[in-house]
């Protein structure tokens, strides 16, 4: 049976007909979908597109990540492995999927560094995707084959002034091949770039000597060298590793323009709603404050950093300028 409306004994119909119009006014907007998808976000499981190979040092600390947010957000994420093309694949994907905050991507530094090499993706990591929050600082480890007979930085630079060289990456725009373009300027030697697709088999020919070094990514370098199969000359952050603490930085060996960090974040598209992006920033800055995740992440060679999510945004900014510069400095495309 319907329910009645009373009116109060102290006011006409007449004037009790607006109060009700303006009363189911404001329900309606208190149930309007906006309202509703604000209220209950998120309702479904999110995922998050790793434009990278499993196993990669941004996969796994997207992974470490993505293990805590279930708690915050109260549904599951998973994490979709989108390899190809220095990110270009993932993030188109990325930039295909809707503005609801439901997909997310990670976004490394080498993306940002070869923005310019990649016209065809028509995304502006700058205007299109907004930064959730930096989850990771990186650096790499200048390595050559044990059975060289190089020992140090200055003994790789004479090396290479005697006979032709060569470095191995995983492709073009890769860290490992800007870090090793900018070995070359820092010390004025050539050796030939060697891009390969499987990441295993280039270490495995630095390690064998059938090329002569790399800069390879810490959590990659660390445990070969440990294991002997690798030698450290140089690690490329401001500090050094703490698992190699015989190794000097390229600062101290005065070469300061070898000096770089990788990263990686959390990132969605630029158009996802603000409140759905706030809640993301500051879940994402809660599950970087647990002790777990970051001891986690240390023990991948990972630096934990410190700013906040609008630091994290200009790092894309800066990063994906100077990218684009050194591109052009240094004459690198893609063949």
């Amino acid at each position: 049976m319907p329910a009645k409306i009373r009116f109060h004994a102290g006011l006409s119909r007449r004037h009790c007909l607006p109060l009700l119009g303006s009363l189911f006014a404001l329900s309606l907007c208190a149930w309007s979908p906006a309202a509703v998808a604000q209220e209950k976000y998120p309702t479904r499981t999110v995922r998050i597109i790793v434009p990278w190979a499993a196993g990669t040092p941004p996969d796994v600390a997207a992974r470490v990540v993505a293990g805590k947010l279930p708690e915050l957000l109260k549904q599951t994420v998973v994490v979709e492995n989108r390899p190809g093309a220095s990110g270009t694949i993932g993030l188109g994907e990325l930039a295909r999927s809707p503005a609801d905050g439901y997909t997310l991507g990670a976004l490394h530094f080498a993306r940002t560094a070869v923005a310019s090499l990649f016209p065809q993706l028509k995304l502006d990591l700058t205007k299109d995707l907004v930064g959730l929050g930096q989850i990771e600082w990186g650096h790499n480890v200048l390595v050559v084959s044990p059975s060289l007979g190089v020992g140090s930085v200055q003994e790789l630079v004479e090396y290479l002034k005697r006979q032709p060289g060569s470095f191995a990456s995983s492709g073009v725009g890769s860290p490992a091949h800007l870090t090793g373009v900018m070995f070359q300027r820092a010390t004025g030697t050539q050796a030939t770039h060697t891009p390969y697709n499987q990441f295993g088999q280039a270490i495995g020919d630095v390690a064998t000597g059938r090329v002569t070094f790399m800069v390879l990514a810490a959590p990659a370098a660390v445990p070969q060298v440990l294991g002997g199969k690798l030698k450290a000359l140089a690690v490329t952050g401001p500090v050094r590793n703490p698992n190699l603490p015989g190794v000097a930085t390229v600062s101290e060996l005065k070469l300061p323009e070898m000096q770089s960090r990788t990263w990686s974040g959390l990132v969605a598209r630029a158009d996802t709603p603000k409140d759905v992006v706030e809640r993301l920033s500051r879940d994402i800055a809660a599950v970087m404050a647990m002790p777990e995740v970051r001891e986690a992440l240390t023990k991948q060679q990972a630096e934990i950093p410190t700013g906040t999510v609008d630091q994290f945004r200009e790092l894309i900014r800066r990063d994906t300028e100077a990218g684009v510069a050194f591109v052009r400095a240094n004459g690198i495309r893609l063949d």
